[in-house]
């Protein structure tokens, strides 16, 4: 596996690949290395000739009170781990090699950067798409993988690509999960083994909003008030948001009307100090 820390160097790798009509799999990451990450990489590797995967742990897509200090690095293990599922390479850039000329101004990303997610906070989207745009910019024609873990950003990757015109095609994975039914993320490791538990409730809660729908209810309001006390009866959480969305468009829906429409169900918890994420997608009967 190669590693590459220069821009210039890692874009010269991708050039000589592509020029023997290599396809290339390309898996953006911030490092801590988990099984979702690695079901990505794992894709990647099935799907096409090279597999890149870049850590870099953007500042701009944390508020002033949020952990970019303390979110968790592991840049050996990471490696091994990359090395073990088959990545041909690896670029780990500095800031300066991400943004040569300063941090820009986050990206204006439109409505779906005020809601849910991007309500609660508030500059996360625009870092998010001001770092994934610099990652195209290097990377050129590749195709991308994400998880629907994280499934706001990635509508916001969707849209970042179509409105750019980037040459790159986004692919949809499925989030993976923990034995209790937790979604994997590199923030799980802040919580306690009772948070842990805990937090399993998440998941239950949105299979089970996802059960009222396919029985028939209709009425967003409902669904809502059902998952919020699941949480509420079953966890020591501080819910932030519970929200029902259309899957294509993300437009907030107040009622589930037309048959063989695909929706999503979002989550956002806190347990103790630690804020986790969730959704589920279903499909109105």
């Amino acid at each position: 596996m190669e590693i590459f820390s220069s821009t210039r160097d890692f874009q010269k790798y991708l050039h000589s690949k592509r020029t023997s009509d290599n396809t290339i799999g390309f898996v953006p990451t911030m490092g801590a290395l988990h099984d979702g990450h690695t079901s990505l990489i794992d894709a990647s590797v099935k799907q096409q000739k090279i597999t890149a995967v870049s850590i870099f742990i953007n500042p701009l897509q944390f508020a002033p009170d949020e952990d970019f200090e303390k979110y968790p690095k592991s840049f050996e293990q990471d490696v091994e781990i990359c090395k073990g599922h088959g990545v041909d390479v690896l670029f780990s850039p500095t800031q300066k090699d991400i943004f040569p000329y300063g941090l820009p101004e986050p990206m204006e990303i439109g409505p779906i950067g005020k809601i849910f997610e991007g309500k609660s906070r508030p500059s996360h989207f625009q870092g998010v798409a001001t770092v994934v745009s610099r990652l195209f910019e290097i990377v050129g024609e590749v195709s991308a993988y994400f998880g629907e873990k994280d499934f706001q950003q990635l509508v916001v990757v969707d849209d970042l690509v179509k409105r750019h015109q980037f040459p790159v095609k986004v692919i949809h994975c499925p989030t993976v999960r923990d034995d209790n039914g937790l979604a994997l993320s590199s923030r799980n490791v802040y919580l306690s083994g009772e948070q842990l538990i805990d937090a399993s409730v998440l998941y239950n809660a949105l299979c089970a909003g996802a059960d009222l729908i396919s029985n028939g209810e209709k009425e967003s309001e409902n669904l809502i008030d059902f998952i919020k006390g699941v949480v509420a009866d079953k966890s020591e959480g501080e819910l932030d948001y519970v929200g029902i969305v259309d899957s294509e468009t993300f437009n907030p829906l107040n009622s589930l009307d037309f048959s063989g429409k695909h929706v999503r169900i979002l989550i956002a918890c806190c347990f103790g100090s630690t804020r986790l994420i969730d959704n589920i997608g279903v499909v109105v009967p």
